[in-house]
């Protein structure tokens, strides 16, 4: 019990990354697009990449599908109970 428990509190985790992922990618979008083009910050900063949001992305679906993993299989011992 408490393994799948932990599984789908890890998946509810990497699913809030994912989501806080959108929402930071969304707000930086609308700020660039309204702010940027008044900014000169061609010679000052190369543009942002997306490496690092990647890389936390895939983190994060590491985590939904390794807690969903976890969370929804049996467990050893109580595969036994069900099958009788």
């Amino acid at each position: 019990m408490r393994g799948s428990v932990w599984g789908l509190l890890t998946a509810a985790i990497g699913t809030t990354i994912i989501v806080l992922l959108i929402i930071d990618g969304t707000a930086y979008g609308i700020w660039i697009d309204e702010i940027g083009p008044s900014l000169d910050i061609a010679e000052q900063a190369a543009a942002p990449t997306i490496v690092l949001p990647g890389l936390i992305g895939l983190l994060a679906i590491a985590l939904i599908v390794g807690g969903l993993a976890v969370g929804l299989t049996i467990p050893r011992g109580q595969r036994d109970d069900r099958a009788r």
